[in-house]
């Protein structure tokens, strides 16, 4: 079996998801927007090569960022814009849609709690706002929790794009 096209392809969506992670390090505005421009390259490499291949563009990709432009980058896509496509896939392979959605959102809820508690904003937050933190908290839980949905429901929608329009053109020029 020849896995020259496999590497190829590979090695193109991480220099593509790379070049969108640097662009998000570079541009003043629209940073969000364009990881998650770089994390529907994660899902194309899902769609193209399969989960356990797209992990590797994800790695190269998350790898490349630590390089360029930098730990804040690395640490957003590496621990969500990243890793979130690959949790989907995985999780609606192996169980029903409505509970891998309920566990995508269990399990990013605990990273970001996780990330909030290891960099320590949490205690900044405690000694400066004292009870009003709670509220603050459950905010960023909020808003998360209405980040998740709508990320899941463009992720289906590029799903839906990519199988109609893009993925027929490349199988046609391959």
């Amino acid at each position: 079996m020849n896995r020259s096209p496999v590497l190829a392809t590979a090695s193109l969506l991480t220099a593509l998801c790379w070049v969108l992670l640097a662009l998000s390090g570079v541009l003043p505005t629209g940073r969000l927007f364009v990881m998650t421009l770089a994390s529907f390259v994660v899902v194309s490499a899902c769609l193209e090569l399969g989960p356990g291949k797209a992990f590797y563009v994800y790695l190269g990709a998350s790898v490349l960022s630590l390089l360029w432009p930098g730990l804040a980058i690395f640490s957003l896509f590496a621990l969500c814009f990243g890793i979130l496509p690959l949790l989907i896939f995985y999780l609606r392979s192996r169980m029903a849609p409505f509970f891998a959605r309920l566990l995508t959102h269990a399990v990013m809820s605990l990273l970001f709690i996780g990330v909030i508690a290891i960099v320590g904003i949490d205690q900044l937050i405690l000694r400066d706002l004292g009870q009003s933190a709670l509220i603050l908290s459950s905010l960023a839980l909020l808003a998360l929790q209405l980040f998740l949905l709508v990320y899941d429901y463009a992720m289906r929608v590029f799903i839906r794009f990519y199988a109609d329009r893009i993925g027929p053109w490349i199988r046609r020029r391959g």
